[in-house]
């Protein structure tokens, strides 16, 4: 009998948190991705042959077994979370439910992921260091993480009574962030968030891909 073909393969940088919450929806739903190790960042995706299918030249970039690409991390993984036995949980099982996991997928994307993007500038060596850059990043993301402590409240899960998507793909959003900005100081503020963040990486699929907790003591910065 021969070897069973993947579901999809996805084209990106590793490690990225947006690879991660790919792959951890893929494994809870029992599907195979491939992820081409030939991949190289600015060099694979400014091909003609890349280009024509995913014009942006962005990644995540997913291409499933019958050759039909989807550009964008929410959206591939949207599409991983519906292919699967575990659709209708983790996507939600009414309109409010579904509703609300897009809610708090957008929340860890707008509130917290994409002004840490930012503050990864430096830390990579792509742009020098700039202090208002640094404090106005951290205190929107420290905005953010009041607003979700205060949602976790008497909370197991962010978005509905079970596990969902909204689940791993904000928790994705904090593992930069944890591992890079928000030191123990501002972790002792938001109790709910980091006991339901290491709730979310507890669960096997999410673990074998995100890895364990990384967290920073002090948040340094140049002097």
């Amino acid at each position: 009998m021969g070897s069973v073909a993947p579901f999809g393969k996805l084209y990106s940088y590793a490690p990225s948190p947006k690879v991660s919450k790919i792959l951890a929806v893929a494994k809870l739903n029992g599907l195979d991705i491939e992820v081409p190790a030939d991949f190289k960042i600015n060099e694979t995706n400014k091909t003609p042959e890349f280009l024509a299918k995913w014009p942006a030249g962005k990644v995540p970039a997913f291409e499933d077994a019958d050759g039909n690409p989807i550009a964008d991390s929410d959206a591939i993984a949207q599409y991983v979370a519906e292919s699967g036995p575990k659709a209708s949980q983790l996507l939600g099982e009414s309109a409010l439910e579904r509703a609300r996991v897009r809610q708090w997928i957008c929340y860890g994307e707008g509130d917290i992921f994409m002004p840490f993007i930012p503050l990864i500038a430096w830390r990579f060596g792509i742009r020098p260091y700039d202090e208002k850059v640094e404090n106005d990043g951290v205190a929107t993301i420290v905005k953010g993480l009041v607003g979700l402590e205060r949602h976790l409240k008497g909370r197991q899960w962010v978005a509905t009574d079970k596990f969902s998507l909204a689940d791993i793909s904000l928790a994705s959003s904090l593992l930069w962030p944890f591992a890079h900005v928000i030191d123990e100081k501002q972790r002792t503020e938001c109790p709910n968030v980091v006991s339901w963040f290491e709730r979310v990486l507890a669960v096997p699929e999410v673990r074998e891909t995100f890895g364990e907790p990384k967290y920073i003591d002090f948040r340094k910065v140049p002097q």
